[in-house]
């Protein structure tokens, strides 16, 4: 079955066919790009919009919204994938809130997962070496390589510390949330910077999410904390 994707603002993703499930929920309000997303191993749903500051408004309407167009309930649900971060503290805090409650009010299993593993993933999964960052707000982006070895830490930068990073790593893509004045200012630097389209997709969050419920490595809601941007700093 083909699975359904999504565009940066698509606003009706559906599947028609009745839920056997179980659902894995994904959950993704850790910066301005939000998305939420629904598989079951097989079939994806998923939905994505630019939250800015309004995620604490629009994740449940668009996550109803969700489930209603595909004939599902949050019944249907067994297992919760939140992005917990890096990323700014209301957002987290919308997500991690939700997925927590979700998990504990239904007994469902929940599951932690680094917003740049996210933007990573499809990179990593092709072999491919990438550079995955997230905005950190006041001309500042939180990033970390991704190769053939494990990723390093997480490192927050001003935006012009970050162009001398690209200017020394010309193999990797850059992958992530840009805006347009820093897409241009990075393609200049850079030869391999992702398209505008290159952002966080909910439906990569619930194939991690999903792996890794199947795994057992899953999280506890009562100890699953957030990675917020200022607990990160530039480590020199």
């Amino acid at each position: 079955m083909a699975i359904p994707s999504t565009d940066r603002n698509h606003r009706d993703a559906r599947i028609d066919s009745t839920p056997p499930g179980p659902w894995l929920l994904a959950l993704d309000t850790a910066t301005d790009q939000a998305g939420v997303a629904l598989f079951d191993g097989e079939r994806m749903i998923e939905l994505s919009w630019p939250g800015g500051r309004q995620q604490t408004t629009s994740v449940l309407p668009n996550l109803e919204t969700l489930l209603k167009q595909n004939g599902l309930a949050i019944a249907h649900v067994g297992a919760v994938a939140v992005a917990a971060g890096p990323g700014s503290f209301t957002g987290l805090r919308v997500g991690l809130s939700l997925a927590k409650g979700l998990a504990i009010t239904g007994d469902r299993t929940v599951i932690g997962v680094n917003a740049l593993d996210i933007a990573a993933a499809p990179y990593v999964e092709a072999g491919v070496e990438c550079i995955a960052l997230v905005p950190a707000g006041r001309g500042r982006v939180v990033w970390s390589r991704y190769g053939p070895v494990p990723a390093p830490p997480p490192v927050n930068t001003s935006f012009a510390e970050f162009l001398v990073v690209l200017r020394n790593n010309q193999n990797a893509i850059v992958t992530g949330e840009l805006s347009h004045e820093q897409r241009e200012q990075a393609a200049a630097v850079h030869p391999r910077v992702g398209s505008f389209m290159s952002h966080r997709r909910p439906g990569v969050l619930a194939r991690i999410g999903y792996r890794r419920w199947q795994a057992g490595e899953v999280d506890d809601p009562a100890t699953l904390e957030p990675l917020y941007l200022h607990g990160l700093r530039n480590p020199r």
